[in-house]
C-alpha cells in the first residue's frame, strides 16, 4: 500500500499531470494551508481566550475545524492552572488537597484527549490532502466518461433515422 506523498506541491519531484497539480494544490488548500484560522468561542473568558491565542500561536497550521478542540483544550488548561493554585497554596496535608489532585488528573485526561485531536502532524495533513486529490482526480475523469458516452451517438445514424420518419 502506498504511504502517500508528505510533502507540498511546490516540493513535489514526482512527474505529475497538470490536473493532478491541480486537485492536490485544492486538496491542500483545505487540508493544509487553510486560509481560515481558528475562531475563540464567545463564550471564553478572557484569561481562556489569552490561552487560546497561545494554543493558535504554537502551530500555524490549525484551521478552523480545529476551533473546537483549541476552545476546549485552552478551558481545560485554564482550570488545571486555577486548581495547581489553589492546591500550592493548600498545606500538603490538608484535607481539600486530595479532592483538587483527583479534580487535576480528571483534567489532565480531558486536556490529553483534546491535545490528541490537535495533533495531526503536517505530514499526515499532506498525506490527506494527496488522497483527498486522488479522489477529486477519478471523479473527474468518471465525468469525463459520462460526457463521452453522451456524444457518442453516431450523426449519419441520426440522419438515416429522421430519413426513414420521412
Amino acid at each position: 500500500m502506498a504511504r502517500g506523498v508528505r510533502t507540498s506541491t511546490n516540493q513535489l519531484k514526482m512527474k505529475a499531470s497538470k490536473a493532478q497539480i491541480a486537485a492536490r494544490e485544492q486538496a491542500e488548500e483545505l487540508v493544509v494551508t487553510n486560509a481560515t484560522k481558528p475562531k475563540a468561542s464567545p463564550m471564553l473568558t478572557s484569561e481562556e481566550r489569552k490561552m487560546f491565542n497561545k494554543l493558535k500561536k504554537r502551530n500555524d497550521n490549525y484551521t478552523e475545524s480545529d476551533s473546537e478542540s483549541l476552545n476546549l483544550l485552552a478551558q481545560y488548561l485554564t482550570m488545571w492552572y486555577n486548581l495547581k493554585q489553589h492546591y500550592n497554596a493548600l498545606d500538603v496535608f490538608d484535607e481539600r488537597s486530595a479532592d483538587i489532585e483527583r479534580r487535576m488528573i480528571a483534567l489532565d485526561k480531558q486536556i490529553a484527549a483534546h491535545m490528541s485531536a490537535l495533533a495531526i502532524p503536517l505530514s499526515q495533513r499532506f498525506r490527506l490532502a494527496n488522497d483527498m486529490a486522488k479522489v477529486m482526480i477519478e471523479e473527474r475523469k468518471l465525468q469525463q466518461m459520462e460526457v463521452e458516452k453522451r456524444q457518442e451517438v453516431n450523426p449519419l445514424l441520426a440522419l438515416l433515422e429522421d430519413d426513414d420518419d420521412e
